[in-house]
C-alpha cells in the first residue's frame, strides 16, 4: 500500500523513471530554468521517495518548529548507518547543510535535492560518499517556507514562487543560535551538537551590491575560529575551493558586506558572532561556510552555483578529509585546554588582504522618485578594481576559564539552552555554600527598539569581586571540561558579545525588589549621618558634584539608602558564579 502511494505520487510531480526497480529521476535542471522551486512539502516528498530507492538515505522527523510541524533530518550515509557514533569509529567526517533558514531564498532547497539525487545516481559522484556523512535540514524555516509570495522580494530575481524571511513567531532563525527563542532553533542546535560537525554549509541569497558574480561566500572569520584553523582555512581550504568553484565557471570572491556604500571602496569582512549560524558553529571549532548567491542573478545560474559549490567542497573533502579531521581534532584539543579564552572581537582596519574585484561601473543620477542623487550601477560597463578585504579580528575581552559554572536552576530558559546543546552539568545535592568569583554589572547599553524580540545588551562592563553565595539543592554545576567549553564561556560570560546576559535572560537583577518609605527612613537617615561621618561627606561631596542631587530630597535619601546595610546585596550582580579551583 505504502509503495503504491508513492509511485501514483511520482507521476502526479514529474518523475522520470522506467520501473518500479529504477531509481525515478527528477528534472531539477528544467524546474529551475523554468524560474520554479519546490514547495515545502514537495521537497520533503522528494526526499522521502528518494529514501525508497535507496537504502544510502534516510529521512527523519527531528524535533518540532513553532508552526507544529516537524523538522526533518535527512542523512546520506554510503554505510547506511545514520548514526554519529558508527561514523566516528569510522574516522568519517560530518557535512551538515542547512536550507531555508530564509526560505524566500530558496536555492538551496532546490540545489541540495538535485546534488543528492546525482550522488545517489551516479556512481562516480557518488564516490564522493566514501569517507562523509551528509546530514541535511532540507527546509529549517517551516513556518516561512508555508507562507509562499511573488511580491515580498522586490529585487530579486526569481524564483516565481518563495517563502517569507520570519518564521511562525516572525523571526529570523539567522539570528536565534544562541538565544534560541524558536522551536526551531532547539531543535536544530540538537541535532547539530549530536553530529558535531566538521564543516557547516548555511545555503543563502543576499545582495548589497551589484556586480559580474554568481556568488560571494561568507566563511567562519578565521581569527575567531583560530587554533591554527585560521591558517588551515586560509591558505588551504579556501584557495582549493575557490579554483574548483572557477573551473565549474562560477568565481568566487569573500562576501559582499557594503551597504550604502560600493564595491571599489573595499570590503570589511563580516563579524559572524554566535547569533549567526557560522559564529554558532565556530564555538565547535567546525569549518562553516556561507555561500551567497546573488539575488540579482536569474534563478536557474544561482541554484547551479550553490549546487557546484557543494559538490566543490565534496571534491576537496575526498582529498583532504584526513587533514581535515586533524586540524580540527587539533583545534577542540587546544580549546579545551586553554586557560582563556576571547569573549569580544573587532576587526582590525590597519590589516587587509587585496583582490581584483569584478564589479560593474557606477553612478549617481537624479532620482525620479525625490529628485536627489541615487547610485545605478552600469551593467554595460563591467570593471575590475584592485580592493583591500579587511578580514583580521583581535581579540578585545578575554577571560580566565574557570573550572566550573554554578547556575541557579531558577533561570530555567538558560538550563534549556543547556540542555539543548548537550552540555553536561551536575546538579547539587543539598543547598550548599559556595566561594567563587562574581561579577557586578556597572553598566551595559541597551536599544531603545527591540531587535529580534528582545531589546539586547551591548557593552557590558563588569567588575569581578571574591563572593560566598547560598546555592540550593538542584542549582546546577557546570564543568568547563567538555566539549561545549567554548559555547560555555561565550553564552555565560556576560561581556560576551552574544551571551544569554547580552540577550536579557538576567534582566531581573538589574532593578532592585526592595526599597524604602521615605517619610519613614527619613529618622532612619538622620540617625545614620549623626553615627557615620564618612557617609556625611560621602553625600555632601556627592551634593556638590551633582546639582540635580541638591534639590532633591528624595535623591539624598535614596543615596543614603544605597550606601547603607539596608541595600539589597544582589542587585546588579550577575548569578552565574566562577569557581576557579
Amino acid at each position: 500500500m505504502k509503495r503504491s502511494f508513492f509511485l501514483a505520487v511520482l507521476c502526479l510531480i514529474g518523475w522520470r523513471g522506467s520501473s518500479q526497480e529504477t531509481f525515478p529521476i527528477y528534472n531539477f535542471k528544467q524546474e529551475v530554468e523554468e524560474n520554479r522551486s519546490v514547495t515545502y512539502d514537495k521537497a520533503i516528498e522528494l526526499w522521502k521517495i528518494m529514501s525508497l530507492y535507496d537504502k544510502r538515505l534516510v529521512v527523519r522527523e527531528t524535533g518540532k518548529t513553532d508552526v507544529g510541524r516537524p523538522l526533518h533530518e535527512v542523512i546520506v550515509d554510503g554505510d547506511s548507518d545514520f548514526d554519529p557514533v558508527k561514523a566516528r569509529r569510522r574516522t568519517k567526517n560530518v557535512i551538515f547543510i542547512i536550507n531555508g533558514i530564509h526560505p524566500g531564498e530558496p536555492d538551496g532547497i532546490d540545489a541540495t535535492l538535485w546534488l543528492v539525487q546525482d550522488l545517489l545516481t551516479d556512481p562516480k559522484k557518488g564516490e564522493l560518499l566514501k569517507n562523509v556523512v551528509l546530514v541535511i535540514i532540507p527546509v529549517y524555516n517551516v513556518g516561512g517556507a508555508l507562507e509562499r509570495n511573488s511580491t515580498l522580494r522586490v529585487s530579486q530575481n526569481g524564483p516565481e514562487w518563495y517563502g517569507f524571511r520570519g518564521n511562525g513567531q516572525y523571526l529570523d532563525l539567522n539570528r536565534d543560535f544562541i538565544k534560541c527563542d524558536s522551536k526551531n532553533a532547539l531543535s536544530l542546535v540538537s541535532i547539530f551538537t549530536k553530529w558535531d560537525p566538521e564543516i557547516l554549509i548555511d545555503n543563502h541569497v543576499s545582495n548589497g551590491a551589484d556586480y559580474t558574480y554568481v556568488m560571494t561566500m561568507l566563511v567562519s572569520q578565521p581569527d575567531k575560529l583560530g587554533h591554527g584553523q585560521d591558517a588551515f582555512l586560509r591558505q588551504k581550504m579556501l584557495p582549493d575551493l575557490y579554483r574548483r568553484m572557477e573551473k565549474k565557471g562560477f568565481e568566487v570572491p569573500p562576501y559582499v558586506n557594503v551597504w550604502r556604500s560600493t564595491p571599489d571602496k573595499g570590503l570589511p569582512g563580516f563579524m559572524d558572532t554566535p547569533r549567526y549560524s557560522s559564529g554558532y558553529g565556530s564555538l565547535f571549532q567546525t569549518y562553516c561556510f556561507v555561500p551567497e548567491s546573488h539575488m540579482l542573478k536569474p534563478y536557474d545560474q544561482r541554484v547551479k552555483a550553490t549546487y557546484a559549490f557543494m559538490m566543490s567542497m565534496l571534491e576537496y573533502h575526498a582529498k583532504n578529509f584526513i587533514d581535515i579531521k586533524i586540524s580540527r581534532s587539533k583545534a577542540i584539543n587546544e580549546v579545551r585546554d586553554a586557560a582563556r579564552l576571547p569573549v569580544l572581537w573587532s576587526f582590525d582596519r590597519s590589516r587587509a588582504d587585496t583582490f581584483l574585484f569584478k564589479g560593474y561601473d557606477y553612478e549617481y543620477i537624479a532620482s525620479e522618485v525625490s529628485g536627489l542623487l541615487r547610485l545605478k550601477y552600469r551593467r554595460d560597463k563591467p570593471v575590475t578594481w584592485k580592493v583591500p578585504f579587511w578580514n583580521y579580528a583581535d581579540a578585545v575581552v578575554e577571560v580566565d576559564v574557570p573550572k566550573a559554572y554554578i547556575v541557579p536552576q531558577a533561570y530555567a530558559r538558560v538550563v534549556e539552552r543547556l540542555d539543548a546543546n548537550r552540555v553536561k552539568y551536575l546538579p547539587i545535592r543539598q543547598d550548599t555554600i559556595i566561594k567563587g568569583k562574581m561579577y557586578r554589572i556597572v553598566s551595559t547599553d541597551s536599544p531603545k527598539e527591540p531587535y529580534e524580540g528582545h531589546f539586547g545588551h551591548s557593552n557590558t562592563r563588569v567588575e569581578e569581586f571574591e563572593a560566598e553565595k547560598k546555592f540550593l539543592r538542584g542549582d546546577l554545576i557546570v564543568y568547563t571540561d567538555q566539549r561545549t567549553r567554548r559555547y560555555l564561556v561565550e553564552t555565560l560570560e556576560p561581556q560576551g558579545h552574544d551571551s544569554f546576559f547580552n540577550w536579557n535572560f538576567f534582566d531581573g537583577i538589574l532593578d532592585h525588589k526592595e526599597g524604602s518609605s521615605d517619610y519613614v527612613f527619613e529618622d532612619v537617615a538622620a540617625e545614620m549621618l549623626r553615627n557615620d561621618p564618612d557617609l556625611k561627606k560621602s553625600l555632601e561631596q556627592a551634593k556638590e558634584n551633582d546639582p540635580k542631587l541638591r534639590e532633591s530630597a528624595y535623591g539624598q535619601l535614596n543615596y543614603i539608602y544605597e550606601h547603607s546595610k539596608y541595600k539589597e546585596p544582589w542587585q546588579n550582580v550577575y548569578p552565574v558564579m566562577r569557581v576557579m579551583n
